[in-house]
């Protein structure tokens, strides 16, 4: 029994003493928020805006709902250094792309000058036990707050060139869990493993867009490009805990930062309805790490009322003197000055009658003689 204690307790002791395994752990993590950051660099610049021009002052809502794509790079996975790790094939527990819907509210103000403001709220939450490979789980939310200034050029049977800055903060955290089985720690000893892992981040982004849009009818189609310089950092951990509670848990850290510049190109178009407008919009990464691959796609409908008190104030100057009119027209005059108010009228037809003839003017023939 002594002996076999003591084997117990050597193997115990070159687990602990194995540092490869924890650094294997950090190498994957490395590699998994290399990945989130940079595609969370060109997520975080999306800031699609409708292309119509906003009278001031007034108010236009609208929702939409999208999808994007964040792909992982596989042929940047890191070459492991335990045999009996990299023999599980962590690389294929883990997905090489993620598609994640996307839920935006946003609200437009006209400005003076051909100008207009927005105000975006973004939500992305996944399902619980979401699937991101056949062994591999996870859940996850991210939130991204942003406004935006844009200015409008040239327009009418000229195409409408619109320029936009934009600043967006996206903050969120995503957990997955997976499993690795029977790993040879030390020769003769094999245990299994429950993977434990998190990331949190915290991504802004300065951008401008330029997009040209055309009425063909109810159709406006537009394309434009974009810009984006994004900061922040992506940070995780990945812990492994083991079966056999004599082996410490095994914990991997590793934060990196998003790719610096990011370009898109956006195509789209918008339909004007009587009930409401529909929008499509398509933003494909054009500059950066994974361009080509990565995109996010959105539908949405727009109001087709704008809100705010320069709507009232415009009907009512256009129509102030058809409702003064009415107005006058549909009043009553009072009883008690009947005789004024025919001297004083100005229709014809209401003039006030002449005065009676006196006794003499009636008889203009008689001639006194004195």
């Amino acid at each position: 029994m002594a002996a076999a204690l003591g084997a117990f307790g050597a193997t115990s002791a070159g687990a602990q003493n194995n540092p490869s395994m924890a650094e294997d752990y950090g190498r994957i993590m490395n590699w998994l928020t290399k990945q989130t950051a940079d595609g969370l660099g060109f997520n975080a610049g999306s800031s699609f805006d409708p292309p119509t021009e906003m009278r001031a002052w007034r108010l236009q809502p609208d929702v939409s709902l999208g999808v994007g794509l964040l792909p992982f790079n596989k042929g940047a996975f890191p070459q492991l250094q335990v045999a009996s790790l990299a023999e599980k094939k962590p690389d294929e527990s883990l997905p090489d792309r993620m598609m994640f819907p996307n839920l935006t509210f946003h609200m437009r103000m006209g400005m003076p000058g051909r100008t207009d403001m927005g105000f975006r709220f973004a939500n992305m939450t996944t399902p619980d036990n979401y699937k991101l490979s056949p062994t591999t789980t996870g859940d996850g939310q991210s939130n991204t707050l942003g406004v935006s200034l844009r200015r409008h050029f040239m327009g009418g049977h000229r195409p409408l060139l619109s320029v936009s800055a934009v600043y967006n903060h996206t903050f969120g955290y995503f957990n997955f869990r997976n499993e690795y089985k029977n790993i040879e720690l030390t020769p003769g000893f094999n245990a299994d493993s429950t993977n434990f892992g998190t990331m949190e981040w915290d991504v802004r982004s300065f951008g401008m867009n330029l997009v040209a849009s055309q009425a063909f009818g109810k159709y406006i189609p537009f394309a434009g490009f974009g810009y984006n310089r994004a900061i922040g950092s992506v940070s995780g951990k990945l812990e492994a805990q083991w079966q056999t509670p004599a082996i410490p848990t095994y914990v991997g850290r590793a934060s990196n930062d998003p790719a610096p510049d990011n370009g898109r190109v956006i195509l789209g178009f918008q339909r004007d309805g009587s009930f409401f407008k529909l929008f499509m919009n398509t933003e494909i990464k054009a500059i950066g790490p994974n361009s080509g691959s990565s995109f996010v796609v959105s539908t949405g409908l727009a109001a087709p009322f704008k809100m705010g008190a320069t709507s009232a104030l415009v009907r009512q100057g256009r129509n102030r003197k058809e409702s003064l009119t009415a107005a006058l027209e549909e009043s009553p005059r009072p009883a008690s000055r009947p005789r004024l108010d025919r001297y004083w009228t100005w229709d014809k037809t209401e003039a006030a009658p002449a005065p009676k003839k006196t006794a003499r003017e009636r008889q203009p023939e008689l001639i006194f003689i004195r």
